[in-house]
């Protein structure tokens, strides 16, 4: 199975796997949003926004689902929600990330990374913890290691610790790399830090923001910074909106940022 590029004559190949499980879906290109998908009653598509390090060199782009209802955006939260009442969370999870794969595939140089929300929860219920994803990866010409799941940090917290720890740890045997999201948001839990060891940590935009209201908080942010290099992670600086928190952020120590300052989130027309 295989969707057809018209203006270029190119084809683009949908995974057996993705075929087998949604054989009722519908691929299609759209000229502005790329690859598109229909699934569940909703169409889905891929936006992109870069990650940019320390020099401003884009060096990977986080995949955001966007879906919409006879034309009407819905949030992804509310499309996992009718996946999860149709029994299909799992597959439908599969289904966005290979989604954004294709249009990722697409467009991007085979040195940039891909990060890939998935939800710690299905992370821990799928038993072969990311062999079926990997021959998705397979057959578009991609690798686990162009690849960097990522974990919401108040998420992690209501999984089981060992079986999250033993899940993290063998998709990272297979190449995989971790991050773990929105880090400091409420309640941060420094032993699932030390517990995942994540590659990379995002800060969650509300501590940036406030870092750049009050002194404390701008002295606490560069201490978090380097407790988490101290645990052996990458630190990306999530939410830069102005001028005035990218400098923080670098002055700071981070490794790199993300944010609607440093480039918005678009579709990757195919």
């Amino acid at each position: 199975m295989s969707i057809l590029h018209s203006a270029t004559n190119t084809r683009f190949p949908v995974p057996p796997e993705i075929a087998r499980d949604w054989p009722e879906s519908l691929f299609q290109i759209d000229s502005l949003r790329g690859i598109l998908v229909k699934a569940l009653g909703s169409t889905l598509a891929s936006a992109f926004q870069p990650i940019v390090d320390r020099n401003g060199q884009r060096f990977a782009d986080e995949a955001l689902l966007r879906a919409s209802v006879r034309d009407k955006a819905i949030s992804p939260p509310q499309a996992f929600e009718s996946a999860r009442q149709g029994h299909k969370l799992i597959a439908f999870d599969r289904l966005c990330r290979t989604l954004h794969v294709m249009n990722y595939a697409s467009y991007a140089p085979q040195n940039r990374l891909l990060f890939l929300n998935v939800h710690p929860e299905l992370l821990v219920e799928i038993s072969d913890h990311g062999a079926y994803f990997e021959r998705i990866l397979n057959s578009l010409g991609f690798s686990p290691n162009q690849v960097v799941l990522e974990l919401l940090e108040n998420d992690v917290s209501n999984v089981d610790a060992s079986a999250i720890s033993r899940a993290v740890k063998n998709y990272r045997a297979k190449g995989y790399r971790i991050a773990l999201d929105d880090f400091g948001h409420g309640m941060a839990n420094l032993d699932r830090l030390w517990l995942l060891e994540p590659d990379f940590v995002k800060l969650d935009r509300h501590i940036l923001a406030l870092a750049a209201q009050q002194d404390k908080a701008r002295q606490g942010y560069g201490k978090l910074v380097s407790l988490l290099h101290d645990a052996g992670s990458q630190v990306i600086a999530e939410g830069v909106e102005t001028l005035q928190e990218k400098t923080i952020a670098l002055d700071s120590g981070v490794d790199a940022l993300q944010g609607y300052f440093i480039a918005t989130p678009d579709y990757r027309p195919v």
